[in-house]
């Protein structure tokens, strides 16, 4: 099965990835992928990334695990922190649902930083949601759409480098929106698709980062803003990551600093701040 039309607004298509058969919207300019996967695919796909032998994320998800369990400071990078200050550790902010809450970081942090906040998390892996009730975090084994079940109603909901794996996009902006409170904030974050023009000789269909089934929504400073307005949201900001990861072994980090203090440089992560009115 593939979408025929974008999943978003429905406006026409067409076709600029054949090898990993991305399609955009003319309309409100999302770029996605137009196969469409089964939940049992999605659940071995993250099986296979974070807990596997050898898996390519287990490391990180293994540090940031230990650093919880000995209690230790918790990084959370300089971006999400701002986010979080600004929207949930702001005295105002009641309560707060997190999408892909993984082994619970975030939750963690806020935690910390304040015990009053009422957190809920959300995972679909099995073992990340195991670690975070091991953490003693208010956490649910599902996928975004558990958010229909839970009566209550939330002043933030955050995401962090999940957008990108929703298939039913629109389907999780309706749901987020109905589930903030008035006035309540949406805040994530999500890879750049723009940050392939730092490479001008790249292959025709590259990406520069996860392929289908794993990244299937690609996004740019511009069309995110559009997507959440069509969707009802209002003040969206989208701001982009100025500078590249820190890589002082790497040649190429410092030819990408000096371009980004020319402005010459597509920073790899966008952060989005919404509103329901």
């Amino acid at each position: 099965m593939e979408y025929k039309e974008c999943k978003i607004c429905k406006g026409e298509i067409k076709l600029i990835n054949k090898k990993f058969n991305l399609a955009q919207c003319y309309n409100c300019k999302l770029i996605f992928c137009l196969k469409i996967y089964s939940q049992d695919q999605f659940i071995a796909v993250y099986d296979k990334l974070y807990n596997k032998e050898n898996a390519i994320y287990r490391k990180h998800a293994v540090v940031e695990y230990t650093m919880l369990l000995e209690n230790k400071e918790i990084k959370v990078g300089y971006h999400r922190s701002r986010l979080l200050k600004k929207h949930v550790l702001n005295e105002k902010c009641k309560s707060v649902l997190e999408i892909g809450s993984g082994i619970g970081l975030i939750g963690s942090y806020i935690r910390k930083k304040n015990e009053k906040i009422k957190y809920l998390g959300i995972e679909i892996d099995k073992e990340a949601y195991q670690k975070s009730q091991f953490l003693k975090l208010n956490t649910i084994n599902a996928d975004f759409t558990a958010i229909e079940t839970i009566e209550q109603s939330f002043d933030v909901i955050m995401l962090w480098e999940v957008l990108e794996h929703l298939q039913d996009l629109k389907l999780f902006l309706e749901l987020a929106y109905k589930k903030l409170n008035k006035n309540g904030k949406l805040i994530l974050s999500t890879p750049n698709y723009n940050k392939i023009y730092n490479y001008p000789k790249r292959d025709a269909d590259a990406i520069f980062q996860d392929q289908p089934p794993v990244h299937l929504n690609f996004f740019t400073k511009e069309n995110i803003s559009s997507i959440f307005e069509i969707n009802h949201f209002v003040e969206c900001k989208a701001t982009v990551k100025i500078f590249p990861y820190l890589d002082i072994k790497s040649k190429k980090f410092y030819i990408d600093f000096f371009k980004s203090l020319c402005n010459r440089y597509n920073g790899s992560t966008i952060y989005l701040e919404a509103t329901k009115v």
